[in-house]
Order: C-alpha cells, then structure tokens, then sequence
C-alpha cells in the first residue's frame, strides 16, 4: 500500500488564549483541500508536533480510518490533548500521510488495507516515541515504552555491547 507525507501545515490559534478551536479544524480542513482536491475527505495517519527552538518535536499520532483525516486530525478530543501539549511556546503543526492508490488517488476508505494502517500507525508511534519519550498516546505505546533490547530499543546508558553495537548498525547505518 502506497502513502504520501504532506506537511508540516501550520494549525492557526485563536482567541485571547491562543488555542486550537473549532474554527482552527475548519480551517485546516480547508487548508488540507487546498493542497489536494479529496485530502480532507482521506485516510490515512497523522502526527501532531510543536515547532519551536529545537526543530520540530512529535507529540502525537493518530489514524483516521473510520473518520475522515479533516475530521479526525482536529477532532473535539484530539484539540482538548493538543491545547494540552501547547501551554508555553511552539507552533502547532500537523503532518498528514494519506494511503494513496496504485495509480496515486487518495484513497477515501482503505479496503483490505486496515491492517497495513494500523501497521503504519505503531510504526509512526514507535518512532515518535523515540524522538519524544513524553508523546501523549496511551494506545500502543505501554508496550512499546516497557519492550527493551539492549543497546538498541529503550537502551539504557552505558549498556550497548559489541554485539548491541553490531546490531545496530546493521539495521539502521
């Protein structure tokens, strides 16, 4: 299965406290149309991060399947975590990875595809979690915070050995 990475798009604040709202998920939807015809209405994950000093920070990931990706992305709950996350500096971002077709069109639904999704989505959350240790998930991620391979997944300082070391490097150099 085929997906596209669109992003970062800038999710705008409003009112005297500077969060995200309603208007900002009506906003981004169109945003999203704008980029592409269809994008708002597709499926796909998502990763919500704050740009600020340090690049730009993961703070959570997330699936739209059964609701669209314009829905989804900014829905009532998803704004109440995010607003969460953006007490202080940083710039509300989201990317969006639509699944896509062979020939390339945004798929609205995935047909057999749930699975790849869900796939994706403990992919996108494993790696998240490696570059932000605090990511606000709760699913999927006790598992993936508590699962340690030495020197490699949750390593502790210190603790790679040769082979650890070996490992490694020929998984990810």
């Amino acid at each position: 299965m085929n997906f596209d990475v669109i992003g970062p798009i800038e999710i705008t604040r409003h009112g005297r406290k500077k969060i995200i709202t309603k208007q900002s998920a009506s906003e981004f939807r169109n945003q999203l149309e704008d980029i592409e015809e269809g994008l708002a209405d597709s499926c796909g994950c998502y990763v919500f991060a704050k740009r600020a000093g340090k690049g730009i920070i993961p703070w959570y990931v997330g699936q739209a399947c059964r609701s669209r990706m314009g829905m989804e992305a900014l829905n009532a709950e998803n704004r109440s975590k995010y607003n969460d996350v953006l007490e202080g500096k940083g710039t509300p971002v989201l990317f969006v990875i639509p699944a896509r077709t062979p020939t390339g069109k945004l798929r609205r639904r995935p047909s057999k595809a749930l699975q790849t999704l869900s796939f994706l989505e403990k992919y996108l959350i494993a790696a998240a979690l490696d570059r932000n240790p605090t990511l606000i998930n709760s699913k999927e991620t006790r598992f993936m915070r508590e699962l340690h391979v030495v020197g490699i997944l949750n390593p502790k300082k210190g603790e790679a050995t040769t082979a650890s070391r070996d490992l490694y490097k020929t998984l990810f150099s």
